[in-house]
């Protein structure tokens, strides 16, 4: 696209990119400080890449109520949508045929008295809140691009609409606006693509461990009235994952006989054919869970990747102009599941930082610092200090023998164990973590019955669905004139030495059949990459889990993307 192309600029005090829990909490906290301090609150503006807000939402979920109780202290009187308070929670291991209960539920998975959610309901109430206090919310507008002057962050560029898929301007092309702000608080879920470009300019701000990921899998299923118990949650580890492949699952009751079913799969996997979409289908074969489905039918598919690092993956807060809220800055307790409270909890502190800012006119890094000190303070902080070493001691299973089977997780229990008692730190002070995609074996490094993970499960359209069938499940809709949301740099290393080494790992990680290799025209002996960017459901799993990091998601046309209501 030509940057001299002639622009819309939109100038604004504070701009909120991305429409989800964390950034609408910022927003709704920050007109409350400025009524309660009595200044004029700023002229604000959110902004979200979805066709209305919470159609990109995607969470478990259940939601720890003491964040939004904070925030809107009658949230249950102003008609906050949750589907059961857990009565009952439960853990059990899986192996192929049983499920094995634990005596006693962990503290990690210990879930009474919190909130069986959609995060998708939540959004849009939280919109209305927002609303009420008169804030712009701008949903179908994507930011494609962050905008700097020098190091300091100035606002962000929408992206463009009408280009054909040949990078030709249509007869109804529309360039994108830049919106520009005082501050931009970047609140765009896990791996957000201003966010990676803010990291990539300022690696500074990156946190002593890089981020890891997982995937999960969600499923939404109308169940038979006898299979229903609300108010229950399960949680589950061991199979289908394999042993060395970080993973686990919930099953979580929610209203009018639906369960919401999750498998989440470890993108530091070390088997290049590790697939999260088949471990989801395998969990669904399983005695325990067949017996809940029978007779269902399945109603919502989505995925969506989980910054699972912890405190010492995430990123600095702050810098010139700009604050990271949400998953955009690893609000996610990972060893607990659960991030939405984290989330709210974090946009709040961004308010708080904001109205300081405010009151001296002065977005500079040194006084947006302020977030910091809030957070270290915080009850978030402690929390996230608790489960600071938890993903990381995984890369231990990775070194250990595979003769030693579901043993090879002992070192990892080991830490988990360790850290109930020792607030956290566990076996070590910190742990050091790599790139999940470094973890990544080549063909010839597996054993035979780790090349059998390419075999996939036998779909059989009752209980499990391939991955074309599954995503008409999530209502991913995209105009497909338009060049690929989803940049390979050079697909002559897909067709030459990722098939040769890894055996195209993307049309295994991806849970949307996004990615196929198909036959080469030029080349009888070999494989070429075809993009399905219209089956995308917007995880972004291939930015993360591509062993030659040459995969960029990008965002689409406005509005492009699943629909992710009830999720």
């Amino acid at each position: 696209m030509d940057d001299t192309v002639e622009r819309e600029r939109l100038e604004i005090d504070i701009l909120f990119v991305g429409g989800g829990p964390a950034t609408l909490a910022s927003a709704i906290r920050l007109v409350d400080l400025c009524k309660e301090k009595g200044i004029e609150a700023p002229a604000m503006l959110v902004i979200e890449k979805g066709p209305e807000i919470g159609e990109h939402q995607l969470s478990g979920a259940v939601m720890n109520p003491r964040a939004i109780h904070e925030l809107v202290p009658n949230f249950k009187e102003k008609g906050f949508p949750f589907h059961y308070e857990v009565t009952k929670d439960s853990f059990l291991w899986f192996t192929r045929k049983r499920a094995i209960r634990s005596p006693i539920t962990p503290p990690q998975f210990s879930n009474r008295g919190n909130l069986v959610i959609s995060l998708s309901d939540v959004v849009k109430w939280l919109a209305q809140q927002a609303e009420e206090r008169q804030i712009e919310i701008y949903p179908g507008f994507p930011a494609s691009k962050l905008l700097f002057e020098g190091e300091r962050v100035i606002g962000v560029q929408i992206q463009d609409r009408g280009i054909d898929k040949d990078g030709k301007l249509k007869r109804v092309f529309e360039a994108g606006p830049e919106i520009i702000a005082k501050c931009v608080v970047l609140g765009e879920g896990p791996r957000g693509s201003c966010t990676k470009q803010l990291l990539e300019k300022l690696p500074q701000l990156d946190g002593p461990n890089p981020q890891v990921y997982a995937t999960g899998i969600k499923e939404i299923w109308k169940v038979k009235p006898e299979n229903h118990v609300p108010g229950r949650v399960i949680h589950t580890m061991g199979w289908p994952a394999a042993p060395d492949t970080f993973g686990g699952s919930w099953i979580y009751d929610m209203k009018d006989n639906m369960v919401s079913i999750g498998f989440v799969t470890g993108l530091d996997a070390t088997n290049p054919y590790s697939d999260p979409h088949d471990n989801m289908q395998r969990f669904k074969l399983h005695p325990f869970l067949r017996k809940l489905l029978e007779g269902g039918e399945i109603v919502r598919y989505g995925a969506k990747v989980i910054p699972e690092g912890g405190l010492f993956s995430q990123p600095r807060l702050y810098a010139e102009g700009v604050l990271l809220v949400g998953d955009s800055a690893a609000f996610c307790n990972g060893e607990k599941l659960k991030g939405v409270h984290m989330a709210l909890k974090s946009g709040m502190l961004a308010a708080e930082a904001l109205v300081e800012a405010l009151q001296r006119d002065d977005f500079s890094a040194e006084t947006l610092k302020v977030v910091e000190e809030r957070y270290r303070a915080s009850w978030a902080y402690k929390e996230h200090r608790k489960s600071r070493n938890f993903h990381a001691a995984w890369k231990w299973v990775h070194k250990m023998p595979r003769y030693l089977g579901w043993g090879r997780q002992l070192p990892f229990m080991a830490n988990v164990g360790a850290s109930i008692f020792s607030g956290g730190r566990g076996l070590q002070k910190m742990i050091k973590a790599e790139k999940d995609h470094t973890h990544m074996k080549k063909l010839s490094e597996l054993s035979p019955a780790e090349l059998a993970l390419k075999e996939k499960v036998a779909y059989d359209n009752k209980y499990t669905f391939d991955k074309v069938t599954a995503v008409s499940y999530a209502g991913s809709r995209h105009e497909v004139d338009q060049p690929h949301h989803l940049k390979v740099a050079d697909t002559d290393i897909c067709t030459d030495r990722c098939t040769e080494e890894y055996g195209n790992p993307c049309q295994h990680f991806c849970p949307a059949d996004v990615y196929e290799m198909i036959d080469h025209p030029e080349k009888p002996d070999k494989k070429q990459l075809l993009i399905h960017h219209e089956n995308c459901v917007h995880c972004k799993t291939c930015d993360i889990a591509d062993p030659y990091q040459i995969i960029t998601w990008a965002t689409p046309e406005g509005g492009d993307g699943p629909d992710y209501t009830l999720m």
